[in-house]
């Protein structure tokens, strides 16, 4: 599937994406694919949760997290590999990384210049063939970097 940058055409383009991935469009499926479409900071279901419970305030954190593990079954998002004990959701595809404030667990998007095939090579002893890699940095945002200064 081919992701494109701005929230606005990945919400254009959703429809499509769930047709091809064999699902129906429906009113909790649109609402929480945009509401992660629109949010840059990788929210977990609680989240998607408390934003989509504005204009849907039937709807429940299970059908949530029902969608989300759906979502990401097809590939319509994708999960951020955290160390935290939920997991957080992205739906932008496209080639990028992640920083990850070790302070506030703020998670920023990156995109790096791509590693020469020596840098992500798998050892052939270990009999897998690798598809792609996700960078996951760890350190300390600008905003605590500020605040610990003020201190």
């Amino acid at each position: 599937m081919e992701s494109t940058q701005t929230p606005q055409a990945r919400l254009a383009r959703f429809p499509t994406w769930c047709h091809a991935a064999g699902l129906k469009v429906t009113r909790q499926r649109l609402a929480i694919y945009e509401m992660l479409a629109n949010s840059p900071a990788h929210p977990t279901a609680d989240e998607v949760h408390a934003a989509v419970q504005h204009h849907m305030p039937n709807v429940s954190l299970g059908t949530v997290y029902k969608i989300l593990d759906l979502f990401h079954l097809h590939g319509l998002v994708r999960k951020v590999p955290t160390e935290g004990p939920a997991a957080r959701y992205d739906a932008r595809l496209d080639a990028h990384h992640h920083l990850v404030c070790e302070r506030c667990g703020r998670i920023q998007d990156v995109v790096l210049p791509p590693m020469p095939p020596s840098h992500t090579a798998v050892p052939a002893a270990s009999d897998f063939q690798a598809q792609a890699y996700e960078l996951l940095i760890r350190g300390v945002c600008a905003a605590c970097r500020g605040s610990a200064a003020q201190a």
